[in-house]
Formats: structure tokens, C-alpha cells, sequence
């Protein structure tokens, strides 16, 4: 167990992670720093925290864990501040940072002996923001991918992968230049791809004539597979700028590849499209689908039901009765992968199975979505 611990950023991960570590009895006390005073005062009174601070030096001054819950710029400023601050001996501090090669570097450089940066990264998230939105259960199952520099304490690594075991995540050791690597291909290239799309849909949306059926025919499969261009654009600003070497030379391999389709399309009998469709559908649904990623897990349900009044709300009592936390409900009108027409998304996959069952016992047609 932790003494104190510290969190730098009251948002949805910080915080959650705040309440995950209490929860689990890794930790005795624990403090928050925040830019925003509003959302420290907040995490006291929702309980997320004990104490909130304004200054920094007054919150690490005792600390035995410091968690950098910020974006990656703004975590790599506080850092050298940090540096300047006298912190106790054996303090572990650490992050919760979408790259990590920048950050672990600078933290190499600039804290003093005796201090011991892990990095690290949830591979968790949702589509709320803000302490309230805080869950405890945000990281079950979820991968935690610790980066610790070569000769780390064994004791301060333990630890600190012990606490994190404790939220019930799975920790995975990566050096930092492999995570990178390895999330620019699996998160941060995706985000870009899926924001290009959108945009080439948003410009021929402005035709004079039939740009309003881009929008309409949108509403189904285009917006699932361009769901996570929705994310905060400052923050994928630093992402991208953060692993940007990497990140461009995935785009050139990228347009490699669009290059080699765009010759494909030549085929007069399209096998080798044939064969692209193929082996991209075997490797994708091969891939495990109990843990969660770097890209944030959706969990969606769609009904087929006649359509009448009152349809949406008997739905929503039906939920509200069984105490399941429904995230939202739609219409689906492009239908062309849907076999239901009334689409309901949940926080978790425990909510979504219950609310599918008891949509079943009321006798709902229920689909999932893969």
C-alpha cells in the first residue's frame, strides 16, 4: 500500500484511477493538483480524492506515488517542474501518457537520484470526460503497459505493477520506442485515417445538389468506423506530435498500400481485391476480444422492433426499472450491416449483457454488434 498518492489532473483517467486505488486498498490517502481548481474541488466532494491543491509543490512535497494524469504535453511541462521540487526519497512517480518515449526521456533527464519513474498507460477509456465521470471499473481487463528505463528498482517496479494488478488490469512491459511503435499503428494512425475520412465525407457533403445524402447515409457503418475521429482535437494534436516519426513513416507505408489497391482496381477479375478483403477479415477476426485496447471498446445492441410510438421509451423504462445504465439510443437509418433498427450503447460490457437480457425476456429481437 501507498501512503499518499498524488494525482496531476482531475479528468476521467485520474480520477477513475483515484477510485479504482481506494477501491482495491493500494493506497491510504489521496491528493489531486489540477489546472482547473473547479474540478479539484469537485473530486473532494464526489469523494474522488481527500485533499486538493492548487500548488504543486504543496501536494508532492510527502508523496510516495505521483501520477501524472495529464495530456503529454502539458505533462512533459510539469515534469520540469517537478525536477525543482524536493520530493521524498523512493517517491515512484509515473503517467498515464498516450506516447511515451518523450515523456520517459525527459523524466530520465530531469529527476533527481532516489526518485524512480515508471511510465505507463491504460489502455482504457469512454466517451465522457471530466471527474465525474470517474468509474473504478474503468480498467478491469483493461492492458496497462508499464515502460520502465533500464535499472529501475525491483522494489519501486513491484509496487507499483502490484498496485496496478490491484484495479484488476493486466500489466504488459514494453520499452518505450516499441509501445510507439506499436500504438502509432493500433491507435494513433487509425484517429488520423478515421478524421481523413470524415473529412472527405464533410467536403463532398457540401455539393449543391446531393450533398445532403452523404450526411443521411452516413448514419450507420460510416459513423462506426469513423467513431474515434469524435476524440478531443488538442489533445491528439500532442498525441501525433509526440510519436510523429513514427507516425510518419506509417502514413508512407499507408500510402504505399492505397497505391497497391489503386492498381488492384485495374483487375479485370478483382482476385487480388479479393484476396486484400480476405486476409483482412481473417486477421481482424482473429484478434482476442476480451481485453480492451488502445482504441476505447464500444458496447452496442440493436433491436428490431415494429415501429410505434412509444417504442424508445418503454426501452428506456425497461433499463431504468433493472437499474442498467443506458449511454444512449438511436434510430439507425442506414441499414446496410444492422439487422435491428434502434440502437442502444452502455458504459460496460456487464451493462450491455444485462440489458440485452432483459430486452430478450421482453421479447426484443437483440443483435449484437461485432
Amino acid at each position: 500500500m501507498f501512503g499518499k498518492a498524488v494525482i496531476i489532473g482531475c479528468g476521467l483517467i485520474g480520477g477513475s484511477l483515484a477510485l479504482a486505488l481506494r477501491e482495491n486498498g493500494a493506497v491510504r490517502q489521496l491528493a489531486a493538483v489540477d489546472s482547473n481548481p473547479s474540478s479539484c474541488e469537485l473530486a473532494v466532494q464526489l469523494g474522488v480524492v481527500d485533499a486538493a491543491y492548487e500548488d504543486l509543490r504543496d501536494a508532492v512535497v510527502d508523496a510516495d506515488l505521483i501520477v501524472f494524469a495529464a495530456p503529454v504535453r502539458q505533462t512533459c511541462e510539469l515534469l520540469s517542474e517537478l525536477s525543482t521540487l524536493p520530493l521524498k526519497k523512493g517517491c515512484i512517480v509515473t503517467d498515464v501518457c498516450s506516447t511515451k518515449a518523450e515523456v520517459c526521456a525527459k523524466a530520465a533527464r530531469l529527476l533527481p537520484p532516489g526518485v524512480h519513474f515508471i511510465g505507463g498507460h491504460p489502455m482504457a477509456g469512454s466517451e465522457k470526460s471530466g471527474v465525474r465521470a470517474a468509474n473504478a471499473r474503468l480498467f478491469e481487463n483493461a492492458v496497462y503497459v508499464l515502460t520502465p528505463p533500464d535499472g529501475t528498482d525491483e522494489g519501486a517496479f513491484s509496487k507499483l505493477a502490484a498496485a496496478i494488478e490491484s484495479v484488476k488490469a493486466q500489466v504488459l512491459v514494453l520499452q518505450p520506442a516499441l509501445h510507439d511503435r506499436v500504438v502509432a499503428a493500433i491507435s494513433h494512425v487509425p484517429h488520423i485515417i478515421a478524421a481523413q475520412l470524415v473529412d472527405q465525407v464533410m467536403r463532398l457533403s457540401g455539393h449543391p445538389e446531393h450533398g445532403g445524402l452523404y450526411t443521411k447515409l452516413a448514419a450507420g457503418g460510416f459513423r462506426d468506423v469513423t467513431r474515434i475521429a469524435s476524440g478531443n482535437a488538442a489533445m491528439w494534436r500532442d498525441i501525433v506530435l509526440s510519436n510523429r516519426d513514427v507516425i510518419r513513416d506509417l502514413l508512407l507505408d499507408w500510402q504505399s498500400g492505397v497505391a497497391d489497391l489503386l492498381d488492384k482496381l485495374g483487375e479485370s477479375e478483382g482476385l487480388g481485391l479479393q484476396s486484400f478483403f480476405h486476409e483482412a477479415a481473417e486477421f481482424r477476426d482473429a484478434l482476442p476480444t476480451k481485453l480492451r485496447g488502445a482504441v476505447r471498446s464500444v458496447y452496442e445492441i440493436s433491436i428490431d422492433a415494429a415501429d410505434e410510438p412509444g417504442l424508445i421509451g418503454k426501452v428506456a423504462t425497461l433499463m431504468g426499472i433493472h437499474g442498467i445504465n443506458l449511454n444512449g439510443v438511436g434510430l439507425i437509418e442506414s441499414r446496410e450491416e444492422d439487422n435491428g433498427q434502434v440502437l442502444l450503447s452502455y458504459r460496460s460490457k456487464r451493462d450491455m449483457e444485462q440489458g440485452a437480457h432483459v430486452l430478450l425476456i421482453n421479447g426484443f429481437q437483440v443483435y449484437f454488434r461485432d
